[in-house]
């Protein structure tokens, strides 16, 4: 498949062999991959006060007969002015888990959905011995990635970090940290070549 590479800062084009990455993107899969880690981010800690925990006095607002009025018995019921929510939400843990498989299978698909629309290049290395941002940014314009764009190395550097925190819309992760979401979160993908083994290895250890 035709990918984009840097080498020694020169761009080019070839073509890349990916079908350790199979040849059917599973969509389905990565729509319950995305949930996943969707629903795992989430806070969980609304909530509602019940009728038992709103702040109203205990006594009875009036006699019940006689009044012609509805028989209330407490203003904190939930049909009066500021009563409490019945059934309403209570902190909880939205988090769940896929199998492993599962989880190294949307990786798979994800990755091979940016290759099938042009969205990757390939670096033969990305490092820097002190942070340099502008350096970063123009390697980033040579190729064409203007967009948001996620950066995969084969371990972390920390002035890769640095170089890329001031950047908008760019992040950077080491390889072990990168799932499915994370690849189709962003527009563009610049992943280096031991990335790419690393994931190689994973899929066929999990094949």
């Amino acid at each position: 498949m035709e990918t984009t590479f840097m080498k020694g800062g020169a761009v080019s084009k070839g073509d890349f062999d990916t079908d350790f990455l199979g040849d059917v993107v599973r969509v389905r899969l990565l729509r319950h991959a995305v949930r996943m880690y969707e629903m795992n981010q989430r806070a969980g800690t609304h909530k509602t006060k019940t009728r038992a925990e709103v702040a109203f006095r205990k006594g009875r607002n009036f006699k019940q007969k006689g009044t012609g009025r509805a028989r209330v018995r407490r203003n904190s019921v939930p049909q009066c002015y500021k009563g409490g929510v019945a059934h309403g939400p209570i902190p909880r843990d939205y988090g769940y888990q896929m199998p492993r498989r599962a989880k190294v299978e949307a990786l798979r698909s994800a990755l091979l959905s940016k290759f099938r629309d042009g969205e990757v290049a390939l670096v033969d290395s990305l490092s820097f011995s002190a942070p340099r941002t502008k350096e970063l940014k123009g390697k980033l314009d040579a190729l064409g990635m203007t967009a948001s764009c996620l950066i995969v190395t084969h371990e972390r550097d920390d002035n890769l970090l640095l170089s890329a925190r001031n950047l908008r819309r760019v992040q950077v992760l080491p390889v072990e940290e990168v799932n499915a979401y994370h690849l189709l979160y962003f527009k563009n993908l610049l992943i280096t070549e031991g990335a790419v083994e690393a994931i190689r290895e994973k899929a066929n250890d999990e094949a």
